[in-house]
């Protein structure tokens, strides 16, 4: 069934996808290692505290402060310890331990002075000055046993280190979402195929191949469909098998544009398939049963800004997460014409001036949305709403950052 709709803004558009785009009941367990860029889908309690127990902080001598009420001072010295020492020693008064970073500190003691305010001569050692500083990493200063990491989670390399020191060796993440890549067209070759005048390698197709992965997707590539119903209804019956269908190409209204019509033979409800955006307009999204659709543009930069603001929402959907693009306020390097009815994303470059101690964003020249030198050349997103003014250079503006 179609629904009527005109131009829809982005927000809005953002707005369905996440509310229709629900997480898969899937998961597997993984080794942490193998877990950069997955999603946890369960919260995990730490096994352990982190550190353990009191350790040092640096290289010096374990004493008790109150033994240090006039300086200079000699201390007896009454043993060594390093990282990974299992003791059960108590300092006494008047004595000093020579301790190393990451070992645990003496029963009574309760400060370290580094090694630089010390003299030792093998028997005592000489307190010259007293740090501020207690340089004791108290037991679970870091983290306890009630800490929790909280589902659903997209895991970083950092997040990986905290599973470590949690002591979780496999962890459970959503499984990845089966993402089916279709790209259509007459004019349309695969990408090392021998080209002509009149034919173009299919250019987006492996580079929305590697965001889907990056995303934490299995994208399958499902090659290439030509302008007719029965080549497209056959792959759109392969899509229906997939988690996430995605199309691109033949989402605009030509005479050869087919993909919206026969989407809607094959069952699917579509919820948009016009937005108010620059690049980007022809954009579809709809729903059959347990497969999600998203029909992109056939020109390149415009089907890569679609999968950078829509697509990668709908695959973090697919495992958990509520995905927030991240926008920045930077000053404009270079004057911007009025803008017209539609959300535009201009190609950009930001940068930091280290002189103003201010971020930069100029626009490229070229902002075509088959030109792929100036979207390769751009970091970011340069964002007009609708029919907004001319814009002067010192502008502040709102930029979207790419996936670099």
């Amino acid at each position: 069934m179609e629904k009527k709709l005109k131009l829809l803004g982005v927000e809005k558009a953002e707005k369905i996808i996440l509310r229709k785009v629900k997480p898969l009941k899937g998961k597997e367990k993984i080794d942490i290692k193998d877990s950069f860029g997955r999603v946890l889908i369960s919260s995990l309690n730490s096994k352990r505290n982190q550190p353990g127990l009191d350790l040092s902080a640096m290289d010096g001598y374990a004493v008790r402060k109150r033994d240090l009420s006039s300086l200079p001072k000699k201390l007896e010295l009454a043993g060594e310890i390093k990282a990974g020492n299992r003791i059960s020693k108590t300092i006494k008064k008047n004595q000093a331990f020579r301790i190393f970073t990451g070992a645990p500190i003496p029963n009574g003691a309760n400060k370290v002075i580094i090694q630089e305010n010390c003299l030792e001569d093998g028997k005592e050692v000489l307190i010259k000055r007293e740090n501020k500083e207690t340089y004791i990493r108290k037991k679970s200063h870091d983290i306890s046993k009630r800490f929790t990491l909280k589902a659903p989670k997209l895991i970083s390399t950092r997040d990986i280190a905290l599973l470590g020191a949690m002591n979780h060796k496999k962890i459970n993440v959503y499984k990845k979402p089966k993402v089916g890549i279709l790209a259509t067209g007459d004019e349309i070759i695969e990408v090392g195929d021998k080209t002509n005048n009149f034919n173009q390698p299919a250019s987006s197709k492996p580079s929305i191949i590697s965001l889907i992965k990056n995303w934490g997707g299995d994208p399958i590539d499902m090659g290439i469909t030509r302008d007719n119903s029965e080549d497209l209804i056959k792959n759109i019956k392969k899509g229906k098998k997939f988690d996430l269908f995605v199309t691109i190409g033949g989402a605009s209204v030509g005479k050869y544009d087919l993909i919206h019509k026969n989407l809607l033979k094959q069952g699917f409800t579509l919820d948009f398939w016009k937005l108010a955006m620059q690049p980007g307009k022809p954009l579809m999204f709809g729903t059959n049963k347990n497969t999600t659709i998203i029909g992109l543009p056939g020109n390149p930069v415009s089907a890569l800004v679609c999968s950078e603001i829509f697509l990668k929402k709908a695959v973090y959907s697919l495992q958990g997460i509520k995905y927030k693009d991240t926008i920045l306020k930077a000053i404009l390097g270079n004057d911007l014409n009025k803008n017209g009815s539609r959300r535009q994303y201009l190609r950009g470059k930001l940068y930091f001036d280290q002189k103003k101690n201010e971020m930069i964003v100029k626009s490229l020249n070229n902002q075509d949305s088959a030109s792929l030198l100036p979207y390769s050349e751009a970091n970011s997103l340069i964002i007009l709403e609708p029919n907004e003014k001319k814009l002067r250079k010192g502008s502040k503006v709102k930029v979207f950052l790419l996936n670099n």
